[in-house]
């Protein structure tokens, strides 16, 4: 697994670029404000391994690559659409987007609807909580929480509540229960 790589940008185009290391390229996918052409270039990497490809994802600071996986452990959000995110704000830009719930700022980048949105602000706000200092954000019930999101997501406080009481108990996670809620709320 490729973590760092270091060396020289060989060929910049919007998104990524071509570090050569060692007399090797390798095509790195990154925001615009990570890099400058034909630069020395230190990026720290995500490799995103699937069936078809193997793609690298880097990034100048460490606390940039832990917030992009922080993005892509939501469920609907994918390597590429992550790095829509970082490249359209920076990390503390995006922890105050969760942390306030600013469902707008999510839905104003592209490839993301309202329910990913939502969906974000709902996975990662008691992960970044703790990042952004200010400590305004205590424990929330993860009833609450849900609640929350859906109404968020346009359902009245009351349905949503009353769908909430339902919830079977194999729903476990909150993702379950929140996908549970959403299949069943307008039946």
């Amino acid at each position: 697994m490729i973590a760092y790589l270091s060396g020289k940008i060989i060929l910049s185009r919007p998104g990524y670029v071509i570090l050569n290391t060692g007399g090797i390229g390798y095509k790195v996918f990154v925001s615009n404000t990570d890099v400058a052409d034909t630069e020395k270039c230190e990026l720290f990497i995500y490799e995103h391994i699937r069936e078809e490809c193997d793609e690298l994802f880097g990034f100048k600071d460490y606390d940039n690559l832990e917030m992009f996986i922080k993005l892509i452990s939501v469920n609907g959000v994918g390597p590429r659409v992550a790095m829509t995110i970082m490249t359209v704000a920076k990390s503390e830009k995006i922890i105050e987007a969760i942390i306030s719930e600013n469902i707008a700022f999510f839905q104003a980048i592209p490839g993301i609807g309202k329910k990913v949105a939502a969906k974000i602000i709902l996975e990662l706000k008691s992960k970044v909580s703790g990042l952004e200092g200010s400590g305004v954000i205590g424990h929330i019930d993860e009833g609450d929480e849900i609640t929350e999101a859906l109404v968020s997501l346009g359902y009245r406080r009351g349905e949503a509540e009353k769908i909430l009481a339902k919830l079977p108990s194999s729903a476990k996670t909150a993702e379950q229960k929140i996908n549970w809620c959403l299949r069943n709320i307008t039946k």
